[in-house]
């Protein structure tokens, strides 16, 4: 009749979680040198900290340098030409 206490599943599922935020193209560095990477591509931050890549594979906070976001840049050549005002 009642629910068990204690569960595996998320009350709410992961859209309606305003503390995670995903990404689709991100670079993920180690180290402050910014030559080697640690992984490219899409992740979610979790509001714990912790790093979901792809697999479902998870990224502990203390394991990342910095994180490089890359979702909202436009190329300069794909900008439309603008008129120039006079």
């Amino acid at each position: 009749m009642f629910p068990p206490p204690f569960s595996r599943d998320a009350i709410v599922t992961d859209d309606m979680n305003p503390l995670t935020q995903a990404y689709r193209d991100v670079i993920i560095y180690d180290g402050a040198d910014a030559d080697e990477e640690l992984y490219a591509g899409p992740i979610v931050v979790h509001a714990n900290g912790w790093i979901e890549l792809e697999g479902d594979r998870l990224l502990s906070p203390s394991a990342i340098h910095h994180i490089d976001i890359y979702d909202d840049v436009t190329e300069p050549e794909a900008e439309p030409d603008r008129p120039t005002e006079r």
